[in-house]
């Protein structure tokens, strides 16, 4: 793995904003390369696995049906805010929605569920060190106060396999499952065949890009995660992270030599 550290390290580098990425052999996790593994981005829509963790180890009932006006309606992405207001869904539907589509109500809903206080005592509990959940989606006015929602890809990482390590549990194979139902591909496997699963999730701020899951396939499972932040243009930090996706997963299967 030296030799694509070396060449991401060196990419990188030549890229406008803050870059950080951590790839692992899981199967061999000495295999593992990074750079500013620990830097503290903001974590955007990457929150959300951390949430539908934390909902997998609660006692919450996945079949529970809750109003789409438990909570304010918010902008975004989703499907939620298009349904009436006297809209029940169920809770495994909205932990679906949340990571599929990335639906913005569906985390305020679950977050509220869940209680935020005890999201961020779950992270602590996985020893997230980097991971601060201080604000709903889309709630601009918290921002401002300086309550943000904070992540580094060394506590993505921990993450993802605290979910892949507890897959054999029914809960936690859901969450596995949705993972891999993930719509939006632009990202890190933007050139890679369709049929290619990739159980992740994508996250999108102002000046902000966030890719990262663990990918399964006939040459080895790998966790592959790029964070990017303070960029001058997120159109352009998408396709830099789609290029770079590329590369890594030729390397990976030992077509990039």
């Amino acid at each position: 793995m030296n030799k694509l550290s070396n060449y991401l390290n060196n990419y990188m580098q030549k890229l406008d904003g803050n870059w950080s990425y951590l790839i692992s052999d899981l199967n061999n996790p000495q295999q593992t390369i990074s750079l500013e593994k620990d830097y503290i981005h903001k974590s955007a829509s990457m929150i959300k696995v951390l949430i539908l963790a934390t909902l997998c180890a609660s006692d919450l009932d996945f079949n529970e049906k809750i109003s789409v006006d438990y909570v304010p309606h918010v902008e975004g992405g989703g499907a939620l805010q298009e349904m009436d207001s006297d809209t029940k869904v169920s809770i495994k539907s909205i932990a679906s929605l949340m990571i599929v589509l990335s639906d913005n109500l569906a985390t305020n809903i679950l977050i509220k569920k869940l209680g935020m206080d005890n999201i961020q005592n779950y992270a602590d509990k996985l020893n997230l060190k980097q991971t601060k959940i201080q604000r709903y989606m889309m709630d601009f006015e918290a921002s401002k106060q300086g309550k943000e929602n904070y992540l580094s890809v060394n506590d993505y990482y921990k993450l993802l396999c605290h979910i892949y390590q507890n897959r054999h549990l029914e809960r936690f194979n859901i969450a596995w499952q949705i993972l891999a139902r993930q719509q939006f591909r632009d990202r890190i496997p933007y050139y890679w065949d369709e049929d290619i699963v990739f159980h992740h999730k994508t996250g999108m701020l102002d000046f902000v890009e966030h890719d990262g899951g663990i990918l399964e396939a006939d040459f080895g499972t790998y966790s592959i995660i790029i964070f990017a932040s303070n960029l001058k243009s997120n159109a352009i930090g998408g396709r830099e992270m789609g290029k770079l996706g590329q590369y890594i997963y030729n390397y990976l299967a030992q077509k990039q030599k």
